[in-house]
């Protein structure tokens, strides 16, 4: 820093500290990001939801609670369409989390109801007693387990997809060493109502995005969801969800895919509010061949 700012152009450089939300501050985040997770996740339902959360919410990198916050309001989520159900416009949830056995128990205060949740692979809440909201998920899984009886882990995949269609993972990423599993397992996806499928997506071969260079024609599959979304594609049914389907034949295709994959919005250069790809509905459906990037799998909400 003294070297640079001997010279003109960097004499006014000066040092700014960053640190990630810690404390108090951190706790009034948290409350703060569950409701607002819930009030997007509701409407039009306007119901009052008034939240005791007693969790850890950690310290350093925030992005492990958000990822609990979110998974934590989809089953708060299902405790106020049940409240709602009896016509009911106010709910009190009481959140606690316990540290000796890693169980988080969600309290319907209302009417006594609670719903236990544990944790699973890929740092995901699993409920003790499997939860069903979206017949969509079951009926895949019920597909995929008659083509492939041996699929693994068919509880918490099916929950993973409870996630996708409730935009709950933004986005959901799936991965397997078996290439017709996960073709077959995109496939029943993109039937499913509301969905549209992008299938055999070799990142070898076709960009993922273009670069600032590119000519604004060139093919690439972010601007393939983007059309899908926005209902611009030839052949696009204006679908909530998409389901994409990545062949990863290299470690350099998993490279790739990093960006596309992340839980972050897509931007490119100059994005705008329409341009930039928030992956809520977004489902990516990752083979791989030969070794796992710790990159790829840091990514991943399962493999199968």
């Amino acid at each position: 820093l003294e070297a640079l700012q001997s010279l003109e152009m960097f004499k006014n450089l000066s040092v700014i500290k960053v640190a990630p939300v810690a404390g108090e501050d951190r706790e009034a985040f948290a409350l703060s990001y569950l409701k607002q997770r819930l009030h997007e996740s509701l409407t039009p339902w306007r119901g009052n939801i008034n939240i005791n959360l007693e969790v850890p919410c950690g310290n350093g990198d925030i992005r492990p609670l958000v990822r609990y916050l979110r998974l934590l309001s989809f089953y708060i989520h299902a405790m106020v369409l049940e409240q709602a159900a009896s016509g009911s416009t106010s709910l009190d949830v009481y959140v606690k989390f316990d540290h000796a056995t890693e169980v988080t128990t969600v309290t319907n205060m209302t009417n006594g109801k609670s719903t236990q949740l544990k944790p699973g692979s890929f740092q995901n809440l699993y409920p003790v007693k499997p939860l069903s909201l979206d017949f969509r998920a079951s009926n895949t899984v019920i597909q995929l387990q008659n083509l492939h009886p041996n699929l693994q882990n068919p509880l918490e995949l099916s929950q993973i997809l409870e996630f996708y269609f409730s935009k709950t993972l933004a986005p959901a990423v799936i991965l397997s060493q078996n290439e017709d599993l996960l073709h077959d397992l995109t496939t029943f996806l993109a039937q499913s109502k509301g969905v549209d499928g992008i299938l055999d997506i070799n990142p070898s071969s076709y960009k993922m995005m273009k670069s600032l260079y590119d000519p604004t024609d060139t093919p690439n599959l972010r601007d393939d969801i983007l059309q899908i979304l926005h209902g611009d594609g030839p052949t696009s049914k204006n679908s909530r969800f998409v389901a994409i389907e990545l062949k990863c034949n290299s470690v350099d295709a998993q490279l790739q895919i990093r960006e596309i994959i992340e839980d972050t919005p897509s931007m490119t250069a100059f994005s705008t509010e329409k341009s930039a790809l928030y992956k809520d509905g977004l489902i990516f459906c990752v083979y791989i061949k030969g070794e796992l990037t710790p990159e790829i799998e840091s990514r991943a909400s399962l493999i199968i």
